[in-house]
């Protein structure tokens, strides 16, 4: 889950929650904005090195990241922050609606059914971020096999929270 946190400089905050495993992933997002005109300038316009795409609909980590990054060099933003965590995180559970039990037991079954083991998805979490490593450290056929499993995750999420009274 990647979790950017952002202010104008109005002090108004918003926060971007995209569930993707890593960078080049699309995700589900929830958007959460103490402001109206802050949320106008983050949803209106929305573009990166790719283009043009609608954040609300499900967006890259990495194209939000260039839209808050050009937000904040024109000067529309004061401070941006991104942090990342893994499901392999403690407090993960509780970011996504899911309990710890929850979670161990997913993992478990991605374990097995995927073929992963808790270490090929440490390295894989821990290599994430740099996209040089990624494109050296796995060949194009497992990084489809991890972001496969990173949709599974998403997916199941998706489900917990659309049955979650």
């Amino acid at each position: 889950m990647f979790i950017f946190k952002v202010r104008d400089g109005e002090a108004a905050r918003a926060e971007i929650r995209i569930q993707a495993l890593d960078w080049s992933e699309q995700g589900e997002v929830e958007f959460c904005c103490n402001s109206d005109a802050l949320a106008v300038v983050l949803l209106s316009g929305c573009r990166s090195g790719r283009g043009h795409f609608e954040l609300l609909a499900g967006a890259k980590p990495m194209d939000v990241e260039q839209w808050l990054d050009y937000l904040q060099e024109q000067g529309r933003l004061s401070q941006v922050e991104v942090t990342i965590h893994s499901p392999l995180d403690d407090g993960y559970a509780a970011l996504t609606g899911l309990d710890e039990e929850q979670v161990q037991t997913l993992l478990q079954l991605v374990y097995k059914v995927g073929g992963f083991n808790r270490l090929q998805i440490m390295r894989y979490l821990k290599h994430r971020n740099n996209a040089s490593t990624m494109s050296t450290r796995y060949s194009p056929e497992e990084l489809t096999r991890y972001r496969h499993l990173g949709e599974l995750i998403n997916y199941l999420i998706k489900l917990k929270s659309a049955s979650a009274p």
